[in-house]
Formats: C-alpha cells, sequence, structure tokens
C-alpha cells in the first residue's frame, strides 16, 4: 500500500468514510477546497461512483478539475439541464456534456460524478438495454445496419457531418461524431467488413489518425422505442388540445401552444425535439430524479447549509419562467412537474450514505451526522522564495509528514528541482504522486495545496510556490478556418464571371452533347441570356459581395459593358495602388530602430506568464520580436478572437520595446478599456522597474499635466491612452513602439495622426474583427500580419439567441444568470431615455442591484459604477456601447442587447465577446421590438451573428460583414461605387494586379485566359457519389481549382478519403480541368480532340513567349504546330480514343511546360 494513502487512512475521517452505511451520514468541517478534492480521490476506489453535490457551477468544475489532477479520467461534470421555454434556447455544448458525463458514468469509466445542488431535481431516464455500442476494424454489419442503429441512439443523418450528433452515409463510407469524441470518425466497409477507421477534421472534411475500436454513445439524452414515441406523442398532443380549448375558450391568442402542437409531431417522427426537457416526466412514468436513476456509493455535498437555497431558488425560478410562459400561451400547467420538488431531493438523500463536506461545521440538512474535524490550512505563498521553502520542507519532513509539491509544466519541474538542489535539498521529479515516502515533485496539475497537521500531510500546489500556476491553453482547433470556404454558393446568389460579369447563379445542370454528360454552372444575365459554364471552370466565377442595399445590374453576353465597367476601375485602382505601395515602400525605406534580444531578462518576464503560450502565440511573439530586430519600422497586424491573448503579444513587444530604452504608447478606443490596460501591464510588470502611466478623462488636469512631463522627461516607459495620447501637448522624450487596440473604433482625424505616427515608430495594431481594409491590406501582402486562432482553456461557445422582447424572457434569463452567482450586461443605447428604461428593470426585478453606465456621465461617475460592477456590487449594468471594447468582467455571462438591429455585425461580435471570458456557458440575448419590421440588412446581421456563435469567428464575421454592409470603406466611400460595379473579388484581383505594376511587376496585367477542353467524354459528379449542394459545390471548386500533378493526386486522395473510390466520370472530370490548366499555361484557348489528334488552338494573346514554345516542341516528337488562321498545337495520338487523348495530353503538355521552362 502507498505512503500517501497509508498516511491518510491512519486518519478517523477515512476510518468513518469506509464504514459509512445507506441511511448514515457524518460531516467533516474544516476542509480546504484543495483537501476536499484530495480526500475524494482517496475514495474514489471502488466499483460503484461517487456523487459529489457541489455548491454552484465555478466549485463544480474546479473540484472536478482538481479530482482529475490526480485522478486523471476518474471524475466528469454533468451541467444542469437549461430548462428554459424559449424554443431557440438549446445549448448543444450543454448536451452533449451532460451525455458524456452520464455515459462515463454508467460504464464504470469515471468514478466521480460532480454536479449542482439543482440537477437533483432534474428527471433522468433510467437505463433499459446499451446506450452505446462498440465498433472494431475487422468486425462485419451492413453499412445501413450501423446508420439504423446511429439514428435508434439519436444521431441526426446530414449529407455532411460538422457537428456531434450526426452521421452521413456515402455508398461504402460512414462518418459519425459521437459526442465524447474530439473529432469525428470515418469508417470504411468491405462489402460488410469494416476495413478502416480514421478521425478526421471537421473543416477539411480530410481525415488523419488511424483507429483500431470506438465507442460510440447516445447523441440524445432520452431515447424512445418506436412503441414509446408513439405513446409520448399522443400524450402530449392530448394535453395541448386540452391546453388550446381552454385558451380558445377564453378567447386568448393560442399561437404558441399550436407551434407546441407541432412538436408533438416532431415527437412522433423523430422520438425528439427541442425542448423535451420540459415534457418528459409528464409523458412517461419511468422518468425519475437523479438518485433514484443511478446507484451510487457515497453521496458527498458540499457546503450543505447552502443546498435547501440553492434548491428553493432554482424551483422558483423554474415557476416563474413557466407563469411568463402560460400568460404568453407558450406552455401548459401540467409543466410545473418537469421538476422534483426540494422536499422530495432532500427525502430522498435521507436513503443514501452521505458525507457532508464545509468550513465550519453548520447545515446537517437533518440528517443528525456525527462530526469530524479536519482543520485544513492553506498554505505559505512562497513566491519563487526556495531557500525558505527548503526549511519548510526539511523541519515538516522531520516531523514525519508526507510531502507533495506540484507543478504541470515539466520545465517548471526540472527548475523547482534545480534550485532546491542548489540549496542541498535532493528531492526526485515523478508523475505518481501516491507512492513515494520521500518528498517529491508531482508534474501534475494541482494548483493550490493545503496542510492537514492531524493527517500530517504537506501538498504545494502551483500557486504556491511560484504565487500563481501556469494555465494550459486548448490545442488548435478548426474554429479558425480559412476565408475562402466561407463565401457560400446558392441558387439565386449573385456571381461574376471574369470575362462575361454580373449575372445570378441557378444552380448546376448536366447536359448532354453529342452523347457524352458535363456538368455546368448556370447563370441568367441580362434579358434572356444564359451562360452555361463547365464545371471545370469554376475557378473563373466568384460570389458578388459588393452594395447589397440595391440588387446590382445584370451584364449582357453580347455587348461590351462589362470590359469597360473592368476598365473604368482600373484606371480607378492605379493611383491608389500607388499611394499605397509608397506609403509602405517609404517605412521600408526609412531606417528605423533595431532593437537587440535583452538576454535572460526577457526570459524571466517570459516565465512569470500565467499560462502556457498557445502554438499561435508563439509564433506571432516570434514575429513580433523579428519585426522589431530589423533596422526597418514595424507595422504589423495582429489578429485574434476576443481572450485569445493578444494582450500578452503586446506585452512581450513592450518589455522589449522597454528594454531597449524606449518609450511605449499603448492606444486604445476608450476610457474603460484605457483603466483595464494599465491594471493589466502593472499586473504583468509588478517585479520590473518600470513606469506606467494612463491618460483619459478619468484623470484630473493636474494629474495629467504631472503624467506629460514625466513622460517628455522619460520618466514614464509605458503610457496607455485614448485618443488623447494624440494631442499635441503629449511629446514622447524617445518613443519606439505604438500599439493600437482595434483601430477601426477611431475617427478619420485620430486616424490620419496615427498614420503619421507610423512612419517614425514601430507599430503593432490589434484587433478581434479587422474591418475589411486592414484584412484586404494584409492579405494582399503590403503589411504584415499574425494570426491567433487558439481558443483559451475552458471557455465555451456563447449561445446566442435572436428574439422579440420579452419582459417575461429578459426576467427569466436575468434571474437565471444571477442564481448562478453572475452578473448581466443590459445594452440600451438610448442614452436620453436610459434612466427610465433602467427603472423600468428595476420594477421587473425588484430585489436586484442595477447601475448605469454611458459616456456622456462624468468621469468620476462612470468609473465609480464600473468599479462596482467589477467587484460585483452590482448584478445588472445597463448600459450604452462604451462596453464594447475590450472590458472584462468574467463573472458577467449574459448579455443582453435592446433594439439589436441598429448595430453592425462586428460591433455585435465585439459586443458578445464581453461574456463568455470564464468556463460557464455565456448567453448573449439580441432583442428586436416587437412592432419594428427589419430590413433586409439587419436581418441578415442578426442571422449572421447567430450563425457564427464558435470561437474563432472572427474572419468569418469580417468576411459577412463586408458582403453585408458592401466594401464600401474598404478603401474609403469613394471607392464603393467601383466596388458595387464589379464585386469585391474583383476588385480585389484589380487591386492586387495594380499593386503589383506599382512594385514594378511588368508582367502584373495579365490576360484573361478563357480556356475550353471539348472532348466528347462524360465528365461529371454525380449526385449517388457526392450528395447535398454545399458539398458538391465545394468539390467542384476543388475541381476546378487544380493547378498541378500535386493538386491533382491530393484532390483524388481527398475524394477517395471522404467519398470512397471516384466513378469514372468524376476522374475524368478531374483530368479535364487539369488538361484545361495545362492548355491555358501552353496558350491556347480551345482544345479538341478528332482524326487521330489532340488540337490546342494558340491564341496570341495568351502565348507569352512564342520562341520558348518552339524550341520546347522536340520534347515530343509527336507534337508540331500547324499553321492557319490560327497556329494550332498538335499532338498525334497513339490510341484513337478521347479518353486516351485526355491521359496522353496532360503528360506531353507536362513534358513541354516542363521544358518551356528551362
Amino acid at each position: 500500500m502507498s505512503r500517501l494513502l497509508k498516511q491518510i487512512q491512519k486518519h478517523n475521517s477515512y476510518q468513518k468514510a469506509l464504514e459509512l452505511e445507506r441511511r448514515q451520514s457524518i460531516a467533516l468541517y474544516g476542509m480546504t477546497a484543495p483537501q476536499r478534492a484530495f480526500f475524494v480521490a482517496t475514495l474514489a476506489n471502488k466499483k460503484a461512483p461517487l456523487l459529489y453535490v457541489a455548491e454552484n457551477h465555478l466549485k463544480a468544475r474546479e473540484i472536478c478539475n482538481l479530482i482529475n489532477a490526480l485522478l486523471p479520467g476518474s471524475c466528469c461534470y454533468m451541467p444542469p439541464k437549461e430548462l428554459l421555454f424559449s424554443s431557440r434556447a438549446v445549448s448543444p455544448e450543454n448536451k452533449f456534456e451532460r451525455i458524456n458525463a452520464l455515459e462515463k458514468i454508467r460504464s464504470n469509466n469515471a468514478r466521480v460524478l460532480v454536479i449542482c445542488p439543482e440537477t437533483l431535481m432534474e428527471y433522468f431516464q433510467p437505463t433499459h438495454g446499451k446506450l452505446s455500442f462498440d465498433v472494431a476494424v475487422g468486425e462485419t454489419m451492413e453499412p445501413q445496419e450501423m446508420l439504423r442503429r446511429l439514428i435508434g441512439l439519436g444521431y441526426e443523418r446530414v449529407d455532411m457531418v460538422e457537428g456531434r450528433g450526426q452521421c452521413a452515409l456515402r455508398g461504402d463510407i460512414l462518418d459519425v461524431f459521437p459526442p465524447n469524441l474530439p473529432n469525428p470518425v470515418r469508417i470504411d466497409f468491405f462489402d460488410r467488413e469494416i476495413d478502416a477507421m480514421r478521425s478526421f477534421d471537421v473543416v477539411s472534411q480530410r481525415s488523419d489518425e488511424r483507429l483500431s475500436s470506438l465507442t460510440v454513445i447516445a447523441a440524445r439524452e432520452y431515447l424512445l422505442s418506436d412503441s414509446e414515441r408513439i405513446a409520448a406523442a399522443d400524450k402530449m398532443e392530448a394535453m395541448l388540445s386540452l391546453a388550446i380549448d381552454r385558451r380558445s375558450a377564453g378567447g386568448e391568442d393560442i399561437e404558441g401552444l399550436l407551434r407546441l402542437k407541432e412538436k408533438s409531431e416532431e415527437l412522433r417522427e423523430r422520438g425528439a425535439f427541442s425542448g423535451f426537457s420540459l415534457f418528459a416526466p409528464l409523458l412517461t412514468q419511468d422518468y425519475q430524479p437523479l438518485l433514484n436513476t443511478l446507484s451510487f456509493d457515497r453521496v458527498i455535498v458540499d457546503t450543505p447549509n447552502n443546498l435547501q437555497k440553492k434548491l428553493d431558488d432554482k424551483l422558483q425560478t423554474y415557476l416563474a419562467d413557466l407563469s411568463s410562459s402560460l400568460l404568453s400561451g407558450e406552455a401548459i400547467q401540467e409543466q410545473e412537474a418537469a421538476l422534483a420538488s426540494p422536499e422530495d431531493v432532500l427525502d430522498s438523500l435521507k436513503d443514501e450514505a452521505v458525507i457532508l463536506v464545509q468550513d465550519i461545521l453548520r447545515g446537517t440538512l437533518s440528517l443528525k451526522p456525527a462530526a469530524i474535524s479536519c482543520q485544513g490550512k492553506s498554505v505559505s505563498q512562497y513566491a519563487s522564495r526556495f531557500q525558505k521553502l527548503r526549511e519548510d520542507i526539511e523541519r515538516r519532513q522531520r516531523d514525519g509528514y508526507v510531502i507533495r509539491l506540484f507543478s504541470e509544466s515539466g520545465s517548471r519541474c526540472e527548475r523547482i528541482q534545480r534550485s532546491l538542489e542548489s540549496l542541498h535539498l535532493l528531492i526526485d521529479t515523478t508523475d505518481d504522486w501516491d507512492s513515494h515516502s520521500k518528498p517529491v515533485i508531482v508534474q501534475k496539475a494541482f494548483p493550490h495545496g493545503f496542510l492537514w497537521e492531524d493527517a500530517k500531510i504537506l501538498l504545494l500546489g502551483e500557486s504556491d510556490l511560484y504565487g500563481h500556476s501556469l494555465r494550459r491553453t486548448k490545442k488548435k482547433t478548426t474554429a479558425g478556418a480559412r476565408l475562402e470556404s466561407f463565401v457560400d454558393l446558392k441558387p439565386g446568389d449573385y456571381v461574376v464571371h471574369e470575362a462575361h460579369g454580373i449575372g445570378r447563379y441557378q444552380g448546376t445542370v448536366r447536359l448532354q452533347s453529342e452523347g457524352t454528360w458535363r456538368d455546368y454552372l448556370l447563370i441568367f444575365y441580362k434579358g434572356s441570356d444564359k451562360l452555361y459554364v463547365p464545371v471545370d471552370q469554376f475557378d473563373r466565377v466568384q460570389k458578388y459581395i459588393g452594395s447589397l442595399e440595391t440588387p446590382p445590374p445584370l451584364n449582357d453576353l453580347t455587348g461590351n459593358a462589362w470590359q469597360r465597367q473592368k476598365s473604368r476601375v482600373r484606371a480607378s485602382v492605379k493611383q491608389l495602388a500607388f499611394n499605397l505601395v509608397e506609403l509602405y515602400a517609404k517605412r521600408q525605406a526609412t531606417p528605423g530602430y533595431a532593437f537587440t534580444h535583452p538576454g535572460i531578462f526577457e526570459n524571466e518576464f517570459a516565465d512569470r506568464f500565467e499560462y502556457e503560450l498557445t502554438e499561435d502565440q508563439q509564433r506571432a511573439i516570434g514575429e513580433v520580436l523579428h519585426d522589431m530586430e530589423k533596422p526597418v519600422n514595424m507595422d504589423r497586424l495582429l489578429c485574434g478572437d476576443v481572450g485569445y491573448g493578444k494582450t500578452e503579444v503586446a506585452m512581450r513587444a513592450a518589455f522589449r520595446a522597454v528594454m531597449g530604452a524606449k518609450q511605449v504608447a499603448v492606444l486604445a478606443p476608450t476610457t474603460i478599456l484605457v483603466k483595464q490596460h494599465e491594471k493589466t501591464f502593472r499586473e504583468r510588470f509588478q517585479v520590473i522597474p518600470v513606469e506606467i502611466a494612463s491618460v483619459s478623462r478619468f484623470n484630473t488636469a493636474k494629474e495629467t499635466r504631472e503624467i506629460l512631463a514625466k513622460l517628455y522627461d522619460k520618466k514614464i516607459d509605458i503610457l496607455i491612452g485614448t485618443h488623447r495620447l494624440l494631442s499635441k501637448d503629449v511629446i514622447f522624450a524617445d518613443l519606439g513602439l505604438l500599439i493600437i487596440d482595434e483601430e477601426q473604433r477611431f475617427g478619420v482625424a485620430h486616424k490620419e495622426k496615427i498614420q503619421s505616427m507610423k512612419q517614425t515608430v514601430d507599430v503593432l495594431t490589434l484587433s478581434a474583427t479587422p474591418i475589411p481594409r486592414t484584412l484586404n491590406m494584409s492579405m494582399i501582402g503590403v503589411r504584415d500580419m499574425s494570426l491567433l486562432e487558439t481558443p483559451p482553456e475552458n471557455r465555451l461557445p456563447i449561445q446566442t439567441y435572436v428574439m422579440d422582447y420579452s419582459d417575461a424572457i429578459v426576467r427569466g434569463a436575468i434571474t437565471r444568470e444571477l442564481n448562478r452567482d453572475g452578473q448581466v450586461f443590459f445594452l440600451y443605447n438610448r442614452v436620453q431615455n436610459i434612466e427610465k428604461f433602467a427603472s423600468h428593470l428595476a420594477i421587473l426585478l425588484p430585489d436586484t442591484k442595477i447601475g448605469i453606465a454611458h459616456g456622456q456621465m462624468s468621469a468620476t461617475a462612470l468609473e465609480d459604477v464600473m468599479n462596482d460592477f467589477y467587484r460585483q456590487k452590482l448584478d445588472v449594468l445597463v448600459c450604452s456601447t462604451i462596453i464594447e471594447n475590450g472590458l472584462d468582467v468574467p463573472s458577467a455571462n449574459t448579455l443582453m442587447v435592446y433594439d439589436a438591429d441598429k448595430f453592425g455585425l462586428s460591433q455585435l461580435y465585439q459586443l458578445r465577446g464581453r461574456v463568455g471570458r470564464s468556463w460557464q456557458s455565456a448567453y448573449a440575448y439580441f432583442f428586436v421590438r416587437p412592432d419594428k419590421a427589419l430590413t433586409q440588412d439587419a436581418q441578415k446581421r442578426l442571422a449572421a451573428i447567430q450563425e457564427f456563435t464558435e470561437f474563432g469567428a472572427g474572419f468569418r464575421i469580417a468576411m459577412r460583414d463586408l458582403e453585408i454592409r458592401g466594401a464600401g470603406n474598404m478603401f474609403g466611400p469613394e471607392q464603393s461605387g467601383q466596388i458595387a460595379s464589379v464585386g469585391y473579388d474583383m476588385y480585389w484581383k484589380l487591386i492586387e494586379e495594380a499593386i503589383r505594376e506599382a512594385k514594378g511587376d511588368t508582367l502584373a496585367t495579365q490576360v484573361e485566359k478563357e480556356t475550353r477542353v471539348e472532348l466528347p467524354v462524360d465528365a461529371f459528379l454525380p449526385e449517388s457519389y457526392v450528395s447535398g449542394d454545399k458539398q458538391r459545390i465545394e468539390v467542384y471548386k476543388r475541381i476546378a481549382s487544380v493547378t498541378s500533378k500535386a493538386d491533382l493526386d491530393e484532390l483524388t486522395s481527398d475524394l477517395v478519403d471522404r467519398f470512397g473510390e471516384p466513378p469514372e466520370p468524376v476522374v475524368t472530370l478531374s483530368l479535364v480541368s487539369y488538361l484545361r490548366r495545362l492548355a491555358s499555361t501552353i496558350g491556347s484557348d480551345l482544345v479538341s480532340f478528332g482524326s487521330g489528334y489532340l488540337s490546342a488552338r494558340l491564341n496570341e494573346n495568351y502565348v507569352q513567349s512564342p520562341e520558348r514554345l518552339v524550341r520546347a516542341l522536340s520534347v515530343d516528337k509527336r507534337l508540331s504546330l500547324s499553321p492557319g488562321r490560327s497556329t494550332t498545337l498538335k499532338l498525334q495520338l497513339r490510341h484513337d480514343s478521347a479518353k486516351g487523348a485526355l491521359k496522353e495530353g496532360i503528360r506531353a503538355y507536362e513534358k513541354l511546360i516542363d521544358a518551356m521552362r528551362v
């Protein structure tokens, strides 16, 4: 038996806990939170699991993380159900976390289940039969049979798997995304045998890691058999019919109940619907509360004196929601039974073996437990004082203590070991916390330790040793996928063809010509003009993005209006391009300060960062510091979602600048953000002799004068401020770095001042949603850009709801947030009425502490209310858009926005970033007035913000914002008409062309080539091979973008991976697309077949170097030039078949092009 376990087993509390029988209880008091986790971990070694009822959501996650640090994978947290009567308000993340936790406990894959008190009131389905099945390579099963089993477990069948709980069957390939896995799985069948299994990436759909076996768990919490489903639907329909009759008789609105009745039909067909939890206990007697559904060895209740209140609060909140929904006709009276009563919950606890853990002996839940003191203490904060640490360890060791030091980072473990060894204390490093008798350093994430004198145990966490713990971030996810794949194309969309202009896309069609079939894009033009574009030319067609306030005029196919439009735009962008290139060239040519590496000091500064850097952050820091070491001025854009770590990158740059004896200016758009930046910088630089100050409206005139005098005398190293920094009286002694946060929030005059400052110093711009101009400049390559795409640890996507304003919804949502000890932002941007609206909320929520914040308040009043909110002295902050940028209040996890249709998409995205900054689920409610008709733009903005709920969506927001607003402010309003006339993509191409020309590229103005391949071959994409418009469009684009043999091989590999072996028409379509590219490179506009030859008609405008072409013909004797009205490159064929000609042509053209390049 291990040393540490032996030590704790000597203690009375452990003996009593082991001896505990059902209907008995003990109360352990004096325990610290880490001590409780440690105690539970030592108990969690029995077959039956333990149930831990935490005080609240935050404490539940904390205790779960601590237990898993000691026993990895042994503990799971099941969050409470979201019992919301709004049909929109469902969180898939919450649902799947619950399903995963239940499955782990039911299958004995976890030893401890952590819940919040309110979960004890919820109803669960007992396990009748297996709620999962195992799959292994080599087993046999019909693909259709596996699909049937998946649907029985609640999976949704789709064309392409993009989220948890989905499955897709394409021939012999089945994709499935179980809720318990980080990535979906692709299962390949060979007839009935499972031939291979691989995980794959959701965005790219490419498979990677091979798997030998897989456990597929249920995708729904409630699973009904066919008979149960029909019986439940009948019962629900009967209850709703009665409720409808009652409301109709009273002349009340029944629309909400009719919508619920539609849900009963959904239940009948699918066995589930959104909001089924609110009806489940009413429809069957089988469902029971948790303690009646699962068997637990022990039930541990944390802080029992709060349990009764939590249960009562949950019930009252639910009944208040129900009451509001009954008034609006969106619920029925019977739903009051959807939760068990607090009395029933407390009665059921009496039948369990219960351990109460608490700070002081208070609540006992009427259980009459035996009380046992477990006096634990928080340990000293050593803050890297290793001499003191050595002395304490040696003293406790002499007294017979078992001692463990914890650090998650391997490098920190080694550093602790070296530091103690230098003080002549030899200590080993291990990942086994239990079995050593001597003090050891354990590589595990246990941030805070404890001293348990009675048990003679001393545990020291990373925070105890260093003053903070090293927090890990998640590995990079696919959330930040690239822009190109997000511009979807649907029938009815406006498109731009490079050669023919603006038309309306009507979908794809398959046409037969001379006995062969080909796929085409059908585009309608002006009048009755139609254009059939071979899908291998998809790369020539782009979705129109411009001004959608008025639809763009369609071009015709006979005139030359399109060419005139392009010529006008080309001429207008030339001067713009020359100015841009000149500006950036001037920066590159102007000598700048080359910073040097300050050596060990920078390493120490980096070590003090409390998080482990993501790969993105490491790369971005490297890029920024590399720029700063160059003798030219840096101009880098750092783009990353809210909370992704941009500030740390900026502070690394600031440290480098200060160590180089230069001053740093940090420019922020609001006074509140200035104060927050100042706080962050001061905390990060606290042990470094750096003088930090800020200037904003919060400063008095005297304070500002003193700060500016110090700045001029170089007694201030880092100055943080609003646009006040741009005033003439702000004079830096030696400015070396300018950091700009959210540049798009500054006005035109301020931007001009910023531009003048940029010419002489290094500049780092931070942005979560780059304005289109910035985004495009970065992509064109006139500006350097770094991306942060890795989400922070434990951050969950923000659940976003767009709905009509309702007092009932507001009251329910705010009450729910306050019940989980949170806070609420309520954005009401009409300052003249803001106090009246706050009074309305106060009447709606009489016990709620409400504050008001807006830009017209005095600086002192604004600072006071913001500080009160930050310190949780206020529950709700009714505010203007002053909160839009940078305000960081981790406890505020609900945002409400009134008149959401009045905001731009980037603004809505920024506003939503104010919540979701902790590990709790966050909610954003965007309200519109019920009586207001929304503009088309407003509807699109709100739909987009709801769609992009996951992290890493900033780029998608920027592109959708560009599409909705038009690209008018990309290069200034004077360009908006030009963009509207040719569309965003074409405008971008012309800008790129003009910039290359301005840089001196003589081949910048490239001739637009339109090359056709006319071979009598079947070339199309069968629906039986790739189904679903979205997937087909994506595959068409991939095929049309093939430019090399490597591209062709990668395309084939992808198709095989995702859809199986491609049928012959798909292979042919890919080869036709590749042949077209090769022919275009040679200079041909038409490839045809006949009389034993493959003929490529050469276009004199396309052929770049006739001399090289003639010289290269010698690589293949079958190649020759034939004169005529147009010169033709002829290839004599060995086989007189179109398919053979296709393959021979590719081989010959590849050799010819290689020879032309020599």
